[in-house]
């Protein structure tokens, strides 16, 4: 029961870091009329994703979890805020390397203890701490290298890009 729990927290914070810096990254400000947009943006792809597996199996929807997640936010992010496409794939992309921290942080977690909860427990923290330390921190700079031209972007989104692509596709 606990261990459902933890899951779905992490799963739910998760989805909500990865929303919401992908918009910070690019320069969404935070104020509550845009905390507004992408927590019913957020609470739209739970539904969504949530149908998905119901009907397809918990396999499956992981399977697409790209096309399902990354891809409507992506398309969210070009269509309600007007960033161009590109800065909105390479923030997503972005977003997607900074969740590696909770996982790296959670997979030491459970090799030291081989206890799924203290996997999930960790993660969980780990996604908040850097959350507050990119909000905090990094979000103004990534503005500033959103704003580059679309030949910049290239070469600062490549290494997002090229992790993204070889973690799906390992």
């Amino acid at each position: 029961m606990i261990l459902q729990l933890l899951t779905g927290i992490h799963n739910l914070t998760t989805l909500l870091f990865g929303i919401f810096i992908s918009a910070f990254f690019l320069g969404v400000k935070p104020i509550m009329k845009n905390f507004g947009k992408l927590l019913l943006f957020a609470l739209v792809d739970v539904f969504f994703y949530w149908g998905i597996n119901l009907f397809t199996g918990t396999a499956f929807a992981n399977q697409l979890y790209p096309v399902l997640v990354h891809l409507p936010l992506i398309l969210f992010l070009f269509l309600c805020y007007r960033y161009s496409l590109l800065s909105c794939c390479i923030s997503v992309f972005s977003a997607y390397l900074c969740c590696q921290f909770s996982n790296w942080i959670g997979l030491s977690a459970l090799t030291l203890t081989k206890n799924p909860v203290w996997y999930y427990s960790s993660r969980i923290a780990m996604t908040f701490i850097t959350f507050f330390f990119l909000f905090k921190f990094v979000r103004r700079t990534t503005q500033t290298i959103f704003s580059k031209e679309n030949k910049e972007l290239v070469i600062i989104g490549f290494l997002p890009f090229i992790y993204y692509i070889f973690d799906y596709a390992s």
